[in-house]
């Protein structure tokens, strides 16, 4: 088991945790959340190296044992259409829709990945990655 310290900007509450050695990037962001009480987060490591993506082993994202992590909260935004919204943060992996049937966001969700900014027209969404890619 590792042992990571994560510490919340800017409130400044932290959190020990334990996360076994084969988890991953994802995993200990949804522990990071849980223990937190945020859900909208980017994880950094102490040598500045964003971790935003959630299939990454821990190993390989540089992840040691008793590492300390910053977790920065971002702000939700929304987007909206003529009947529909869409809830999303920078930086984040996911766009949250609701409102008219067609614009239902769970088929593509796992290409959702670092989502800096989403656009609306009268009748859809569509969301900018942080590689610039729509």
């Amino acid at each position: 088991m590792l042992q990571v310290t994560v510490v919340s900007l800017p409130s400044g509450h932290s959190a020990s945790l334990s996360i076994p050695q084969c988890a991953t990037v994802g995993d200990l962001k949804i522990l990071t959340q849980e223990s937190l009480g945020k859900h909208f987060l980017r994880l950094v490591t102490s040598k500045g190296k964003n971790l935003n993506n959630p299939s990454e082993p821990l190993w390989a994202a540089g992840i040691e044992d008793g590492d300390q992590l910053t977790a920065i909260v971002g702000q939700a935004k929304l987007a909206a259409t003529e009947t529909a919204f869409a809830l999303w943060y920078c930086g984040g992996d996911g766009v949250v829709t609701w409102g008219d049937s067609g614009d239902d966001s769970s088929a593509v969700q796992d290409q959702l990945k670092g989502v800096w900014q989403v656009q609306a027209s009268q009748t859809a969404f569509a969301a900018i990655l942080e590689d610039g890619s729509v």
